[in-house]
C-alpha cells in the first residue's frame, strides 16, 4: 500500500507512511477508544507529560468530547489517569450525543470546555476567536499528519486526535462471501449489484442507512467524495474552475446518485429507515443482520467489539475508479484545542493533555485508527486498501485558505453538515418516497444554483482568480 506525500512539509518529513511511534507501552494505561495510542514515555524526553506539576497542581481540565461510549464504559476514566498523576491534576469529561450542534451554540458563550474537539462549523478564519494557538505550522508538521487543517495565517490551532480512511465501507465479510460475492466493488453499479445480491442470498440486511442519525450518519457519506474524485486537489479545483459543485461523471454527482441509487430500492435496507437504532447496529453488523454500512474506518473497531464475530468485519474502499485505479484519502477526524479565553495556567495543561492524548494515550491504537504522530503503523484492517492508492489533500493555496468553508456555510449547501434543509436531508427523503430520478436531479440543480450564487460573489476567491489569471 502507498501513502501518496501531497504536502512538501509531509514528503520532507517521511518517504512512506509506515507510522511506527504511537505503539502502546505497558504503563498500566491500557489505553482507550475514539470516533479514536500510545508511545514509550520514556523515549519523548521534551514530552509535555512531564512530572514538573509547578503550575498544574489541583487544577481540573474540563474536555467536551463526542465520544459518549468511551466515557460510558470507563475507558476515557481509566486511561486518563496516567495523566492525572502525571501533572497532579483531574480531568472531567462532558459527552455530547449531538456534539457539533450542542458545542456549536455553547461556543456562543466563552464556557465551551478547555479542551475540545473543535466543530466543523467554526471558521478556519475564525479559529483565533475560539482556541489558542498550538504551534506554528512548520513546528506542527514536522511532527503531525494533518497538522494544516485547523490552520490559518501560519498557526495551527486544533491538532487530531486521530485520522482515519475516509474513502472507506464498513462491511460483514462473511455475508457478502456467502452471497456469492467474490470480488470487492469498484464501481457504483457493481455495488448496487452486489447490494441485491446480498438480499436475493441471505437474510440479511444489504445496507443499513442508519437514517434515524441522518444528521451525523448521512455525513459519513460526504467523506467517500475526496476518495472518489482520486485527486488531493479536488476541492480547490472545483474553486478555481469555477465549476459546478455537482457534474455528472465527477465525484460528488457520483457519490450521491449511488447513495440515491440504494435508498430507492426498499429491498436494499431495513424496513423502517425511520427507527434506525445507532447502538443497535453495531451488534447486528458484527452478527451478519447487516452486511454494509458506509462509515469512516473509525467504525471498524466498534463494530468488531460488539460481538463474538470480529473477524467478519471488513473495510473496502469505495467503489470509484480512475483511469482503472481506486483511491482513498487519509483525514484526520475532529482536531483538539484549547479554548483561548481560560487562564494561562489551564491554557499550558490543554496543551499538555492534547500532546499527550495523541502521542501517549493509545486511543487511537485502540480504536484501531491512524496516529496523527507521524511515524505510527496502519492498522491491519486496511488489507483491502492493498492495491488502492492512498493520498492526503493538498492545502488551498495561499489566498485560496478558508474561502471553500465559508462559500459552503454562507450558501447553506453545507457538505458536511445534516441540517434539516440539507442537500442530503432531501435526496434521502425523496429516495424515500420513490421520487425517482428526477428529483435527484432537481435537488442538485437547486444546490448548485445555491453554490454558485455564495461563490460568484466571494470576494476573496474573486481576488485570488484575478491574482492568479494565466
Amino acid at each position: 500500500m502507498k501513502f501518496r506525500k501531497i504536502m512538501a512539509s509531509v514528503l520532507a518529513a517521511s518517504t512512506a507512511l509506515s507510522l511506527a511511534a504511537c505503539a502502546s507501552t505497558d504503563n498500566g494505561n491500557s489505553g482507550a477508544a475514539s470516533d479514536g495510542n500510545q508511545s514509550n514515555a520514556s523515549s519523548n524526553a521534551d514530552s509535555n507529560t512531564s512530572t514538573d506539576n509547578t503550575n498544574t497542581a489541583g487544577l481540573t481540565l474540563k474536555v467536551l468530547t463526542h465520544r459518549t461510549d468511551r466515557i460510558e464504559d470507563g475507558s476515557l476514566a481509566e486511561m486518563t489517569k496516567a495523566f492525572e498523576d502525571a501533572n497532579n491534576c483531574k480531568v472531567e469529561y462532558q459527552g455530547f450525543t449531538d456534539y457539533a450542534n450542542d458545542v456549536s451554540t455553547m461556543m456562543n458563550t466563552t464556557e465551551y470546555g478547555d479542551v475540545l474537539m473543535i466543530p466543523d462549523t467554526v471558521k478556519v478564519k475564525d479559529l483565533g476567536n475560539f482556541f489558542e494557538p498550538l504551534g506554528t505550522l512548520a513546528e506542527m508538521d514536522a511532527k503531525y499528519y494533518w497538522a494544516d487543517k485547523k490552520m490559518y495565517d501560519g498557526q495551527v490551532y486544533g491538532i487530531a486526535h486521530l485520522g482515519t480512511v475516509a474513502g472507506g465501507i464498513c462491511y460483514n465479510k462473511r455475508i457478502w462471501k456467502e452471497a456469492g460475492i467474490e470480488t470487492l466493488p469498484t464501481s457504483p453499479e457493481e455495488f448496487v449489484d452486489d447490494l441485491k445480491l446480498i438480499a436475493a442470498n441471505t437474510d440479511a440486511i444489504p445496507y443499513y442507512t442508519n437514517y434515524a442519525d441522518a444528521s451525523w450518519t448521512l455525513v459519513q457519506w460526504a467523506s467517500l467524495v475526496n476518495s472518489a474524485s482520486g485527486s488531493s486537489t479536488y476541492e480547490n479545483d472545483i474553486l478555481t474552475s469555477k465549476r459546478d459543485l455537482f457534474v455528472e461523471g465527477d465525484a460528488y454527482y457520483e457519490v450521491y446518485k449511488m447513495m440515491f441509487d440504494v435508498f430507492s430500492d426498499s429491498t436494499l435496507h431495513e424496513e423502517d429507515p425511520m427507527t434506525t437504532d445507532w447502538e443497535g447496529c453495531k451488534a447486528a453488523i458484527n452478527n451478519g443482520k447487516i452486511a454494509t454500512m458506509v462509515m469512516g474506518s473509525w467504525a471498524v473497531s466498534q463494530f468488531q467489539e460488539a460481538g463474538d464475530n470480529g473477524a467478519d468485519i471488513g473495510y473496502m474502499p469505495a467503489p470509484f475508479s480512475k483511469d482503472g485505479k481506486q483511491y482513498a484519502e487519509s483525514a484526520p477526524d475532529y482536531c483538539m484545542g484549547v479554548n483561548k479565553n481560560r487562564s494561562d495556567e489551564i491554557k499550558e495543561l490543554g496543551k499538555k493533555y492534547i500532546t499527550w492524548f495523541v502521542e501517549e494515550s493509545g486511543f487511537a491504537k485502540k480504536e484501531g485508527s491512524i496516529c496523527a504522530l507521524k511515524g505510527s503503523p496502519l492498522p491491519d484492517y486496511l488489507t483491502d486498501f492493498a492495491n488502492c492508492e492512498l493520498f492526503i489533500t493538498e492545502a488551498a493555496p495561499e489566498g485560496l485558505t478558508g474561502v471553500w468553508d465559508a462559500i459552503n456555510n454562507d450558501s447553506e449547501v453545507g457538505t458536511w453538515q445534516g441540517d434539516a434543509d440539507n442537500f442530503k436531508i432531501k435526496m434521502a427523503e425523496a429516495a424515500f418516497a420513490g421520487q425517482g430520478e428526477d428529483a435527484f436531479k432537481q435537488i442538485v440543480a437547486d444546490t448548485n444554483a445555491k453554490w454558485n450564487a455564495t461563490r460568484d460573489a466571494n470576494a476573496e476567491l474573486a481576488a485570488y482568480l484575478e491574482a492568479n489569471a494565466g
